[in-house]
Protein backbone atom coordinates (compact mmCIF):
# COMPACT_ATOMS: atom_id res chain seq x y z
CA UNK A 1 0.00 0.00 0.00
CA UNK A 2 1.32 3.36 -0.97
CA UNK A 3 2.29 6.05 1.53
CA UNK A 4 -0.38 8.26 1.02
CA UNK A 5 -3.49 5.45 1.33
CA UNK A 6 -1.48 4.41 4.62
CA UNK A 7 -1.42 7.64 6.18
CA UNK A 8 -5.02 8.68 4.88
CA UNK A 9 -6.37 4.92 6.40
CA UNK A 10 -4.65 6.26 9.77
CA UNK A 11 -6.46 9.64 9.73
CA UNK A 12 -9.87 8.00 8.77
CA UNK A 13 -9.64 5.27 11.88
CA UNK A 14 -8.77 7.70 14.28
CA UNK A 15 -11.57 10.29 12.97
CA UNK A 16 -13.90 6.56 13.49
CA UNK A 17 -12.57 6.25 17.05
CA UNK A 18 -13.25 9.73 17.79
CA UNK A 19 -17.13 9.47 16.72
CA UNK A 20 -17.91 6.09 18.45
CA UNK A 21 -16.05 7.69 21.78
CA UNK A 22 -17.81 10.56 20.74
CA UNK A 23 -21.59 8.62 20.57
CA UNK A 24 -20.53 6.67 23.65
CA UNK A 25 -20.06 9.91 25.63
CA UNK A 26 -23.14 11.33 23.99
CA UNK A 27 -21.60 14.40 22.66
CA UNK A 28 -24.30 14.87 20.47
CA UNK A 29 -23.85 18.36 19.33
CA UNK A 30 -20.00 17.94 18.61
CA UNK A 31 -21.23 14.32 16.89
CA UNK A 32 -22.72 16.09 14.25
CA UNK A 33 -20.17 17.68 12.92
CA UNK A 34 -17.38 14.90 13.32
CA UNK A 35 -19.87 12.57 11.84
CA UNK A 36 -19.85 14.52 8.64
CA UNK A 37 -16.57 14.90 8.27
CA UNK A 38 -16.02 11.13 9.12
CA UNK A 39 -18.56 10.36 6.35
CA UNK A 40 -17.50 12.36 3.58
CA UNK A 41 -13.40 10.85 4.60
CA UNK A 42 -14.65 7.10 5.24
CA UNK A 43 -16.12 7.39 1.47
CA UNK A 44 -13.39 8.92 -0.30
CA UNK A 45 -11.42 6.36 1.50
CA UNK A 46 -13.58 3.14 0.42
CA UNK A 47 -13.74 4.59 -2.48
CA UNK A 48 -10.07 5.08 -3.04
CA UNK A 49 -8.61 1.77 -1.62
CA UNK A 50 -10.29 -0.68 -3.82
CA UNK A 51 -8.54 -3.89 -2.09
CA UNK A 52 -10.85 -6.06 -0.67
CA UNK A 53 -8.56 -8.00 1.72
CA UNK A 54 -7.62 -4.41 3.17
CA UNK A 55 -11.33 -3.80 3.74
CA UNK A 56 -12.30 -6.49 5.57
CA UNK A 57 -9.48 -6.28 7.65
CA UNK A 58 -9.94 -2.89 8.35
CA UNK A 59 -13.88 -3.83 8.96
CA UNK A 60 -13.14 -6.24 11.51
CA UNK A 61 -10.33 -4.11 13.47
CA UNK A 62 -13.50 -1.85 13.65
CA UNK A 63 -15.61 -4.52 14.67
CA UNK A 64 -13.24 -5.19 17.47
CA UNK A 65 -13.86 -1.81 19.25
CA UNK A 66 -17.41 -1.11 18.08
CA UNK A 67 -18.78 -5.17 19.13
CA UNK A 68 -16.12 -5.17 22.36
CA UNK A 69 -14.41 -8.51 21.48
CA UNK A 70 -12.65 -10.10 18.70
CA UNK A 71 -14.13 -10.90 15.66
CA UNK A 72 -11.81 -13.93 14.65
CA UNK A 73 -13.24 -15.27 17.73
CA UNK A 74 -16.71 -15.59 16.61
CA UNK A 75 -18.97 -15.80 13.47
CA UNK A 76 -22.22 -13.66 11.98
CA UNK A 77 -24.94 -15.09 10.50
CA UNK A 78 -27.63 -12.53 8.96
CA UNK A 79 -30.45 -14.20 7.79
CA UNK A 80 -33.53 -12.37 6.21
CA UNK A 81 -36.62 -13.88 7.16
CA UNK A 82 -40.83 -13.18 6.09
CA UNK A 83 -40.96 -10.75 8.62
CA UNK A 84 -37.61 -9.00 8.75
CA UNK A 85 -34.36 -10.85 9.62
CA UNK A 86 -32.24 -12.08 12.14
CA UNK A 87 -28.95 -11.14 13.48
CA UNK A 88 -27.17 -14.07 15.28
CA UNK A 89 -23.53 -13.95 16.53
CA UNK A 90 -22.00 -16.82 18.07
CA UNK A 91 -18.49 -17.63 19.82
CA UNK A 92 -16.29 -20.21 17.76
CA UNK A 93 -15.33 -21.80 20.46
CA UNK A 94 -18.47 -23.11 23.40
CA UNK A 95 -16.18 -22.98 25.82
CA UNK A 96 -14.84 -19.60 25.47
CA UNK A 97 -17.21 -17.95 28.29
CA UNK A 98 -15.42 -14.22 27.89
CA UNK A 99 -16.55 -14.03 24.39
CA UNK A 100 -19.87 -15.24 24.61
CA UNK A 101 -20.84 -13.11 27.66
CA UNK A 102 -19.04 -10.11 25.41
CA UNK A 103 -21.34 -11.40 22.20
CA UNK A 104 -25.05 -11.36 24.87
CA UNK A 105 -24.07 -7.54 25.98
CA UNK A 106 -23.47 -6.69 22.37
CA UNK A 107 -26.20 -7.61 20.88
CA UNK A 108 -28.08 -6.18 24.50
CA UNK A 109 -26.65 -2.58 23.20
CA UNK A 110 -27.66 -3.21 19.59
CA UNK A 111 -31.38 -4.14 20.58
CA UNK A 112 -31.67 -1.06 22.37
CA UNK A 113 -29.58 1.53 19.74
CA UNK A 114 -31.37 -0.06 16.54
CA UNK A 115 -35.32 0.25 19.01
CA UNK A 116 -34.08 4.00 19.05
CA UNK A 117 -33.12 4.64 15.46
CA UNK A 118 -29.49 4.74 16.33
CA UNK A 119 -27.18 2.73 13.46
CA UNK A 120 -24.24 4.70 14.65
CA UNK A 121 -22.48 1.06 14.99
CA UNK A 122 -22.98 -0.19 11.52
CA UNK A 123 -21.94 3.04 10.11
CA UNK A 124 -19.39 3.10 12.49
CA UNK A 125 -18.11 -0.63 11.77
CA UNK A 126 -18.89 -0.45 7.82
CA UNK A 127 -17.28 2.78 7.40
CA UNK A 128 -19.87 3.90 5.33
CA UNK A 129 -24.06 4.42 5.12
CA UNK A 130 -25.35 0.77 5.58
CA UNK A 131 -28.49 0.03 3.11
CA UNK A 132 -31.90 0.01 4.86
CA UNK A 133 -30.89 1.91 8.39
CA UNK A 134 -32.35 5.52 6.95
CA UNK A 135 -35.71 4.02 6.52
CA UNK A 136 -35.28 1.75 9.61
CA UNK A 137 -34.36 4.60 11.76
CA UNK A 138 -37.28 7.04 10.35
CA UNK A 139 -39.99 4.12 10.94
CA UNK A 140 -38.48 2.96 14.39
CA UNK A 141 -41.58 2.17 16.18
CA UNK A 142 -42.62 0.16 13.95
CA UNK A 143 -40.16 -2.81 14.00
CA UNK A 144 -39.95 -5.08 17.30
CA UNK A 145 -36.04 -6.45 18.67
CA UNK A 146 -36.45 -8.81 20.78
CA UNK A 147 -33.21 -11.55 22.00
CA UNK A 148 -33.12 -15.23 21.96
CA UNK A 149 -30.05 -16.38 23.54
CA UNK A 150 -27.99 -19.62 22.57
CA UNK A 151 -25.41 -21.68 24.08
CA UNK A 152 -22.68 -20.09 22.53
CA UNK A 153 -24.01 -16.20 21.52
CA UNK A 154 -27.50 -14.39 20.75
CA UNK A 155 -29.88 -13.65 17.97
CA UNK A 156 -31.60 -10.37 17.49
CA UNK A 157 -34.79 -11.02 15.79
CA UNK A 158 -35.93 -7.80 13.82
CA UNK A 159 -39.90 -8.28 12.94
CA UNK A 160 -42.50 -6.00 11.29
CA UNK A 161 -45.81 -6.19 9.32
CA UNK A 162 -44.28 -2.51 7.23
CA UNK A 163 -43.58 -4.23 3.09
CA UNK A 164 -41.18 -1.14 3.04
CA UNK A 165 -39.46 -2.03 6.59
CA UNK A 166 -39.72 -5.51 5.32
CA UNK A 167 -37.50 -4.37 2.41
CA UNK A 168 -35.00 -1.98 3.95
CA UNK A 169 -34.26 -4.74 6.93
CA UNK A 170 -33.52 -7.19 3.78
CA UNK A 171 -31.23 -4.95 2.36
CA UNK A 172 -29.43 -4.44 5.82
CA UNK A 173 -29.01 -7.76 6.10
CA UNK A 174 -27.75 -8.42 2.44
CA UNK A 175 -25.50 -5.87 2.69
CA UNK A 176 -23.75 -7.19 6.40
CA UNK A 177 -23.94 -10.99 4.67
CA UNK A 178 -22.01 -9.05 1.83
CA UNK A 179 -19.36 -7.56 4.08
CA UNK A 180 -19.09 -10.54 6.80
CA UNK A 181 -18.60 -13.12 4.00
CA UNK A 182 -16.67 -16.17 5.38
CA UNK A 183 -16.58 -14.11 8.80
Amino acid sequence: MDKQIQHKNVIIFSSLITIFLLLVTNTWSLQKVVFATVKVNATNMMMNMGNSTMNQSSMLQRGNIAMGFNQSKIMHHFIATPSGGEIMIVALNSSDNDTIKQIKNHVLDIQKEFSQGNFTRPFFIHAQQVPGTKLMGEKKDLIGYSMRQTNNGSILLLTTNDQQLIAAIHQFIAFQTAQHMEH
